[in-house]
């Protein structure tokens, strides 16, 4: 009868077999299509980032009139808008150029006219007469029975207010704010008018104007307002000479720099203006564009180049987007040149027919459109991501505002002149401090620990104690990160003398303590053999209270009575509440369970015969340990410091509460920092879809899984190699 069954037990132990490698090999197949797939995803959000940037000509229409003064656009380039000599404002189809509405603002003829800066909307015009005047254009989407249509504006501001300007008037700028009103005319002499309307309104006339004249050196200059007003770039075209004046009033300007952006003795060939009128684009002879920045300096806000391109031809023509920091640069061999400053690149090229006249980007500089004497191009942009770049990511960057070239991220402003910066280095860097600190309270405690508990603690003891610590890897990590933040960095600020001293003040006690203990008699040790560590608790905790009981006499003893302001004027550390040292403490709590379950397993499964060998060999437990067992079990233990590294690596919650997620690079322990992980959980959810912020979020997503990856496979290496070594003890 037996005989007759063992066949059938051992199909059913064959098809058991079976199935199980079968699902076995499935969870394998699932997990790597997993990884493959989250790969896959990762590079299909990320590579557009770096596609090519493409410019093509759309549309080559005919269009005689000469008088074009100004060109403009909606945002989704539905309608052309042409400001032009006559007093009209037409409204054209940028395909085919014909006429859509066309609106007669004046009967006298206008002479120039510019965008009201900083608006993309406003125009003032000059006419013959020299009378300046103000209308918006407004492209409003209506739906009317179920049906889309683009409705064009030309308003009148200020009541159609004009404002006399002087009759020997060159040109002239004007700055808006929400409240005022600056205009400012360069003269035939070389003077300056300033004029300023104080609390202006669209709906009212412009009324009761301060005005002031800045003398100024004769030339063809050509004067701007900068950001927000505050300062004149005075510009002289045909020596390059340059004034930057101050002007915090109408009435109490003030020069401030006087250079020039002249080279080699040849003046400039052009000069454009950056958005927002930070920077301004140089172009000269030699083909070098060169960026001239406001920067602060000692003797206040000046005038910097701080970064250059070098082209084939000389620049004749420059222009700048409207809302980034792209620019356009045409060299005499009608070859337009896209590039972009922050990035320092630049990105494609095209030749034209002709120098044009006029040079407009679109709002959204997805078309280029450019005016000549007889005809109108329009040209088709694909140039999604300009501002990113290897030296954009990974190097020093010199933004606009900044004394020298910099890491920085900062991806967002209230400010629409904002220069973004994505460098990726302070976020590397803070994930790296982060895990860095936080292993170095992790590892000694839990590896001392593990060895402790696997070797010396009773086993009544370790049954309390490794599940309980096992346990804590469960505790949610927003808990740790709550406590860290609200209650943990509070009392290490009032108690920092005390917390630095405990470093020195434990391990001496303990050691005082271990040594008195050593003296008890022989049959109270045996008796209280593996429970060393549940009587040296007490001690511990009697300890650290007394270190925080007298902490302001330890500190007038220590740090002359403040321990952060002694650190900032000795040692020149500032300190942060929420700082390095919360996150080693909070994040080594959340890694210890891990690297403790892992190593302890390791250490109390080295082969007994092993231990006893060694042991009868004459070797002492300490011997034992650090030739015998420690050896055997290190493979297990680097594997568990190196996954307790990775679980800092990856870590979010506590460092996004724990830390003032300032992205600094700074190894000061009393500093803050701002991870990979945190930085994703805190901006993902603001970011624009497909934007570059968005895709470069996913981007360090990647670089975060190759950082777990690469130590994961060097973990894995050398424990193998450890392995090897070691196994066959």
């Amino acid at each position: 009868m037996t005989a007759y069954n063992l066949p059938k037990i051992s199909n059913r132990r064959r098809l058991t077999n079976t199935i199980t490698a079968k699902v076995i090999g499935a969870g394998g197949v699932a997990v790597i299509a997993a990884i493959v797939l989250i790969m896959g995803y990762l590079f299909w959000v990320i590579l557009p980032i770096f596609a090519p940037t493409s410019i093509d000509v759309l549309d080559n229409v005919s269009y005689q009139p000469e008088d074009v003064l100004a060109i403009g656009s909606d945002d989704s380039f539905e309608i052309v808008t042409l400001v032009r000599g006559n007093g009209h404002v037409e409204f054209r189809n940028p395909s085919t150029f014909e006429l859509e509405n066309v609106a007669e603002m004046s009967a006298m003829p206008w002479r120039d006219a510019i965008l009201v800066f900083p608006t993309t909307d406003t125009y003032a015009v000059r006419d013959t007469s020299n009378e300046v005047r103000f209308f918006r254009i407004s492209h409003q989407v209506r739906y009317i029975d179920n049906t889309r249509t683009l409705e064009q504006r030309v308003e009148p501001v200020f009541v159609n207010t004009t404002y006399q300007l002087p009759q020997d008037t060159a040109d002239f700028d004007v700055y808006r704010s929400d409240e005022d009103l600056r205009i400012v005319a360069r003269r035939q002499d070389g003077s300056l008018l300033l004029a300023e309307f104080e609390e202006v309104d669209d709906d009212f006339e412009l009324e009761f104007p301060i005005e002031n004249t800045i003398e100024a050196p004769p030339g063809r200059y050509r004067t701007l307002f900068g950001p927000r007003g505050r300062f004149l770039f005075n510009v002289n075209e045909q020596t390059g000479d340059f004034q930057l004046i101050l002007v915090p009033s109408v009435l109490r300007p003030r020069v401030v720099q006087s250079s020039s952006f002249a080279e080699d003795g040849k003046a400039p060939t052009a000069f454009e203006p950056l958005l927002g009128r930070y920077s301004i684009l140089v172009g000269h002879d030699s083909g070098v564009v060169r960026q001239w920045s406001l920067s602060p300096s000692e003797i206040g806000t000046v005038f910097k180049p701080i970064r250059s391109m070098d082209f084939d031809a000389p620049i004749l023509t420059l222009a700048s987007e409207q809302r980034r920091k792209g620019f356009v640069a045409v060299d005499a061999n009608n070859t337009a040149h896209l590039a972009y400053t922050t990035s320092n690149r630049v990105l494609t090229s095209i030749d034209f027919d002709a120098m044009p006249k006029l040079l407009v980007f679109s709002p959204r500089a997805d078309r280029l459109v450019t005016y000549q004497a007889d005809q109108i191009q329009t040209y088709a942009i694909q140039n999604a991501h300009p501002e990113i770049s290897w030296n954009s990511l990974w190097g020093k960057v010199w933004y606009e505002g900044y004394e020298e070239p910099v890491f920085s991220w900062q991806s967002s402003s209230a400010d629409t002149d904002f220069e973004a910066k994505f460098s990726l280095t302070p976020l590397l860097f803070g994930t790296l401090k982060a895990a860095f600190y936080a292993m170095i309270f992790a590892i000694p405690i839990a590896v001392a620990g593990a060895v402790y508990t696997a070797n010396f603690m009773s086993p009544g003891m370790r049954a309390w104690v490794k599940p309980g610590i096992e346990i804590m890897a469960a505790l949610p990590t927003v808990i740790l990160g709550f406590l860290a933040g609200l209650w943990l960095a509070p009392i290490v600020e009032d108690h920092l003398t005390s917390v630095l001293l405990c470093v020195i003040v434990l391990p001496i006690g303990m050691l005082l303590f271990a040594t008195l203990w050593s003296r008890m008699p022989s049959k109270v040790l045996s008796a209280c053999d593996g429970w060393f560590a549940a009587i040296a608790v007490p001690v511990l905790v009697f300890f650290t209270w007394i270190t925080l009981e007298f902490d302001q006499p330890l500190a007038n003893l220590f740090f002359s009575g403040d321990a952060k302001t002694w650190m900032y004027e000795k040692l020149g550390l500032e300190y942060d509440q929420r700082n390095a040292l919360i996150i080693g403490i909070a994040m080594g709590l959340a890694v210890i369970p891990t690297i403790f379950s892992i190593a302890e397993d390791a250490i109390y499964g080295v082969p007994q015969h092993l231990v006893h060998g060694s042991l009868a060999l004459g070797a002492t437990r300490w011997q034992t340990l650090v030739r015998v067992v420690l050896l055997t079990a290190s493979p297990g233990i680097f594997s568990a410091i190196m996954i307790g590294f990775g679980r800092a690596v990856g870590e979010t919650m506590i460092v996004l509460m724990a830390t003032g997620n300032t992205p600094i690079m700074d190894l000061n322990l009393f500093q803050g920092m701002r991870t990979f992980a945190a930085n994703i959980a805190v901006e993902m959810p603001e970011s624009e879809a497909n934007s570059t912020h968005f895709r470069i979020l996913f981007l360090m997503a990647l670089v975060l899984f190759f950082i777990t990856f690469m130590f994961n496979t060097v973990a894995e290496i050398v424990r193998n190699r450890l392995r090897t070594r070691y196994g066959n003890l």
